[in-house]
């Protein structure tokens, strides 16, 4: 900024117009150029003229302090934005210091356990938020960067579960679940990196096996349109019309399909799904004890929790789509025959998802 005219002149802001021609005139005769060799003078000689100019006429002068009032303000409210930003940086790093100074073993410990609870009851926004306090405070905790890979792996982020995984095996070296979680990441997904972008290595398999799986489900669908076998729960209300091989069929359908989605990479391992690094039941499990007594009330509740916690699951939501569209499929394929497509549509689902978590395990079972 311009050096202040009333410093040019040497005079205070509150100066009488007589001090200000007084102190004009005193300098334009001292660096007068024609007067004066100091190489400076002709410099300060613009100066001073420039600044009686302003400080000579009333309006100008009158504007001029508004305007240096204005910037004094300004540098007031900066220099107190700076002094209150240091003021809360210094009590961050302060609070930061108290917290580590004040959390103890047993307290951490606390932390960590209620950070597992939050997970383990599908909060995992809240679950996340905690797991980076904790490592904020003790940063050689295993539990939270477990937790973490969970989460990530859940949502298919598989390079930063991979990262997750490998904090948490080396602060815990000696755990044999978060080693083979972390090479199953590695090796067990096929993940690889291209340019990028994320793909997987073997893409005929991803194809291939459910395709399979299609096509099993479509022989099931053209048995149970033209069967004439008699049905065989009469006696039962709400399946009265379902014959033996249908019932076999649903299951086998789900089977089918469990399995090639698993063999095609679309589900992740099963024993991941059914239990967390911390050994916490998964929504899998509980979700399929629901679907004993109705899928498509599982269905709902998932994804009513999934919806209020931000918590879908890849693998979970995948199986979830395909029991439902195999088993409206095979309802859709009961309307030439006798069985009642209503009671396959109701009740189905609950045999395609049970046999969905068989396939899938029996396929995982298998793996290397």
């Amino acid at each position: 900024m311009a050096q202040n005219h009333y410093a040019v002149l040497g005079l205070k802001p509150d100066a009488s117009r007589a001090e200000i021609r007084s102190a004009y005139r005193r300098l334009v005769l001292k660096h007068h150029p024609d007067r004066s060799k100091d190489p400076r003078s002709p410099e300060i000689f613009l100066q001073v003229a420039a600044a009686y100019e302003v400080l000579n006429d009333a309006v100008a002068k009158q504007r001029y302090d508004d305007y240096i009032a204005s910037m004094a303000r300004m540098v007031q409210e900066e220099a107190k934005r700076k002094a209150e930003a240091t003021r809360k940086e210094e009590e961050a790093v302060k609070q930061k210091e108290e917290r580590k100074a004040t959390h103890s073993g047993s307290t951490i410990r606390e932390e960590v356990l209620r950070m597992q609870g939050l997970y383990g009851s599908g909060r995992h926004n809240e679950a996340e938020r905690l797991a980076h306090e904790i490592i904020q405070i003790d940063p050689r905790q295993p539990v939270p960067y477990a937790v973490l890979a969970d989460i990530a792996r859940g949502r298919g982020q598989i390079n930063e579960a991979s990262k997750m995984y490998a904090f948490a095996v080396q602060m815990d070296p000696n755990n044999p679940v978060y080693q083979r979680r972390y090479e199953a990441v590695l090796y067990g997904s096929r993940v690889v990196t291209n340019k990028g972008n994320m793909r997987l290595e073997q893409q005929d398999k991803q194809v291939a096996a459910p395709l399979v799986g299609g096509i099993f489900v479509l022989v099931t669908a053209v048995y149970v349109a033209f069967s004439s076998e008699a049905a065989a729960f009469a006696k039962i209300p709400f399946v009265s019309s379902w014959s033996i091989g249908l019932l076999i069929g649903l299951f086998l359908c789900g089977v089918a399909s469990g399995a090639a989605l698993a063999v095609g990479n679309w589900l992740e391992r099963f024993e991941y799904m059914t239990s967390s690094s911390s050994g916490k039941a998964g929504p899998t499990v509980i979700l399929g004890m629901v679907a004993v007594v109705n899928f498509w009330i599982s269905a709902i509740l998932y994804v009513l929790i999934a919806l209020g916690l931000r918590a879908f699951n890849f693998s979970t939501t995948r199986l979830m789509l395909i029991v439902s569209a195999v088993t409206i499929f095979l309802a859709v394929a009961c309307i030439p025959s006798h069985v009642r497509p209503f009671q396959t549509l109701l009740w189905g689902g609950n045999f395609v998802y049970i046999g969905g978590l068989v396939g899938w395990m029996a396929t995982d079972s298998l793996r290397p």
